[in-house]
């Protein structure tokens, strides 16, 4: 049964010590998308999931029940999770959670598993790296799902957030019996044994409506700062978000390029932010690239195991974009999987010098290799060059290269598995796009071994860009903090 309520505020939600107790973690979460979302937010009586394992439909087995939650079995970005100090990185970068709430209709209901209440207006947002979230819903699990060094408090509120894209951002708040929650009180089906109140209003076998704790895998945990990991508070808050994944890749500037790579034209890489609005994250943003992949910040992650690669001949064009050369596939040329989401291969192109460095050191060339999901989320495979014998990939492109303009010129049949890598070894970590508009979110691979390219070939590439434009890698950007990892299976055991 529905109820309404007028005019009911997030800013109800007390969030008191959110800023002195947040805890982010930062990772893609391919799992989350807009019909994610819907299955999550759905009303129905009829609940195909159980929280008790004696059921059969337990949390252990929620992946076997419908081949759409596989995930929920074999993914290694589940949630909850245990928050351990040892795990948890201080970044001082995160700075406070932007909040924009604002008093608007809302209904109350059970779903059978839980108690939703969902914002029918406008209920305002939350900001988190310049994308916007808008409040949709809040949900409660008793006990908590997530647990503070192993402890479990006795209620944990989710308050569910998504953008444009259907991106979800879930902000977390923890409890413990205490003094009477102002929130709760407001809505008016619970008594003021709202704990009980919210147990009896669910099923049957859902008063305890908390999944267990997942393995961590390795993800990263931050924190603003240790200061706030004081577990005795009476409320401690988490968010656990999506990164912004981006989808701004059909918009990278094209023929005209608007921006440059020489500073002193006035919209070198230090105006990036500043030329348009909507690139302002190249100014502003945390997570961009490229980054100097130091030994000293690389964290070992037997978890990512294997890059799985699976790419095929397909009809393709090349393109001369100004500021860089682009090979664009017209059918399907395959596929990545990362953490059980397929990325099709869409296009590649190359940066000289190379834009990623090692340890300070840069190389002669860097080759892009654009991945998307079906929810247009992006991953990148860079594969870095030095001077030495031809790529044979490049070999079969160069007579076209040096020929081609502005206009697409067919290539025929391409086979990406041309694209040769070298080894297995590769880092991985969360940035941007290295041109404009630097949308963040991108996963980036990067392959660990340096091939070789030959003079003539690098110098091909350079010759057939627009002037000033011969040497198109963007400056290494600040890491702030971010986790790198890197995949050895020698180190691993694979």
């Amino acid at each position: 049964m529905n109820r309404k309520y007028n005019t009911m505020s997030g800013n109800k939600l007390n969030m008191g010590v959110l800023f002195v107790a947040s805890i982010i973690l930062l990772f893609h979460s391919p799992s989350i998308n807009s019909t994610a979302f819907e299955l999550e937010t759905a009303a129905n009586g009829e609940i195909p999931f159980s929280y008790i394992e004696a059921t059969g439909r337990g949390p252990s087995k929620w992946g076997e029940l419908d081949p759409k939650w596989r995930a929920c079995g074999d993914g290694r970005l589940q949630s909850p999770i245990d928050i351990v100090d040892v795990n948890v990185h201080v970044f001082p970068k995160l700075g406070e959670l932007q909040r924009d709430y604002k008093p608007a209709n809302a209904t109350i209901m059970s779903r059978g598993r839980d108690i939703i209440v969902q914002w029918k207006g406008d209920a305002g947002n939350i900001n988190i790296n310049g994308t916007i979230y808008s409040l949709q819903h809040c949900h409660w699990h008793t006990p908590s799902e997530h647990t503070f060094n192993g402890t479990r408090y006795d209620l944990e509120l989710h308050i569910v957030h998504a953008n444009l894209l259907g991106q979800i951002t879930v902000v977390g708040i923890l409890y413990q019996y205490g003094k009477p929650d102002s929130f709760l009180s407001k809505v008016r089906t619970v008594s003021v044994e709202q704990l009980q109140a919210l147990k009896d209003a669910v099923d049957d076998g859902f008063e305890m409506n908390a999944r267990p704790i997942q393995p961590f895998y390795g993800r990263s945990l931050y924190i603003q700062s240790m200061r706030s990991l004081n577990m005795s508070s009476l409320l401690v808050s988490f968010i656990h978000c999506s990164v912004p994944i981006s989808t701004a890749l059909e918009s990278e500037v094209d023929d005209e390029t608007p921006f440059a790579y020489v500073e002193g034209t006035g919209k070198g890489p230090k105006k990036w932010g500043q030329i348009d609005p909507h690139w302002q994250v190249c100014d502003s943003g945390e997570m961009q690239s490229p980054i100097d992949l130091l030994d000293r910040r690389v964290e070992a992650s037997p978890n990512l195991g294997k890059l799985h690669r699976d790419y095929k001949p397909a009809l393709a064009s090349v393109k001369n974009r100004g500021h860089d050369i682009e090979v664009i596939w017209k059918g399907d040329a395959g596929k990545i999987n990362i953490n059980g989401t397929n990325y099709k291969l869409e296009q590649c192109h190359w940066h000289s010098p190379s834009e990623h460095t090692f340890n300070g050191s840069r190389y002669e060339l860097e080759l892009h290799m654009v991945h998307f999901s079906s929810k247009r989320e992006i991953a990148v495979v860079g594969i870095t060059y030095k001077y030495g014998r031809p790529d044979h990939f490049l070999s079969r492109l160069l007579h076209h290269i040096k020929y081609v303009n502005k206009e697409e010129r067919d290539l025929g049949v391409v086979n990406p598995g041309d694209i040769k890598f070298g080894s297995r070894k590769y880092y991985r970590y969360i940035g941007s796009l290295t041109v404009p508009p630097c949308t963040e979110g991108v996963v980036w691979t990067i392959v660990k071994k340096v091939r070789t390219v030959s003079r003539e070939q690098v110098k091909a590439l350079r010759d057939a860009v627009h002037d000033g434009y011969e040497r198109n890698a963007r400056p290494n950007q600040p890491l702030y903090g971010r986790a790198v990892y890197m995949y050895n299976p020698s180190k691993n055991g694979a």
